[in-house]
């Protein structure tokens, strides 16, 4: 007799169930004390006593801890554990149906922007680590070419078929998306000048507005007048 395809029993299917938890036990626990306590100075036993399962879990689940923090990293990106990619998300179909370049534009800065601020704390973890650790070094280069690749798209959905502003091209358009559209220019201004996520969303719409078409004016959020104390 041949052997039930994998995850097609209700017992195949409950033990993914309990697999896929103890897999976001470990994500959730790591992330905790990755927040907390660096991520060099955080060990797999660690990460295995916070999330409440034996170290050879977490090894034969992610077998790194680099991995671990890959998987953190894709699940902030996302926003949930689920299996679309950031551009086969709804929000992404719903701006390429919009008529008008201008709302499309709208809508795309605020999930991106979205996106950046809830990655900015995994972010912080990963900057700090590189300076230690090459292969963390490594994952943020190819996040940033990722994030890249993924914004030249989003901006290409918002340009459509139509004309940028002249002296603005395609190439210029994604340059500057990309250098304002991310969690260190979102934490510069939250943590320096208390930007809240809607101040930095509403201030990058009206940039951009302006930058791509020429139409729209900067917003200009300044909830403080300068840099914070702790700058």
């Amino acid at each position: 007799m041949s052997e039930p395809v994998k995850g097609k029993t209700d017992a195949g299917r409950r033990r993914e169930e309990r697999a896929r938890r103890r897999r976001q036990q470990v994500v959730d626990a790591a992330l905790r004390l990755f927040t907390e306590h660096g991520y060099v100075a955080t060990t797999i036993e660690a990460i295995a006593r916070e999330a409440a399962v034996a170290p050879a879990t977490v090894y034969q689940a992610f077998g790194t801890k680099q991995a671990i923090l890959a998987r953190i990293l894709d699940v902030t990106v996302a926003g949930d554990a689920g299996p679309a990619a950031l551009l086969d998300r709804d929000w992404v179909k719903q701006a390429s149906q919009h008529p008008d370049p201008r709302k499309r534009l709208a809508l795309v800065v605020q999930h991106a922007s979205q996106v950046a601020a809830r990655t900015a704390p995994v972010k912080e973890v990963m900057r700090d680590a590189a300076a230690a650790d090459p292969a963390v070094r490594q994952l943020l280069h190819e996040d940033d070419q990722r994030r890249y690749l993924t914004q030249q798209a989003l901006v290409s959905l918002v340009a459509g078929q139509g004309p940028l502003r002249a002296g603005c091209d395609r190439d210029h358009a994604v340059a500057t998306f990309f250098a304002l559209v991310n969690s260190h220019c979102y934490q510069l201004l939250a943590d320096h000048l208390g930007w809240s996520p809607a101040d930095w969303q509403q201030w990058l719409t009206g940039v951009l507005d302006h930058e791509f078409f020429g139409t729209g004016e900067p917003a200009r959020r300044t909830p403080r007048s300068g840099p914070s104390k702790q700058a």
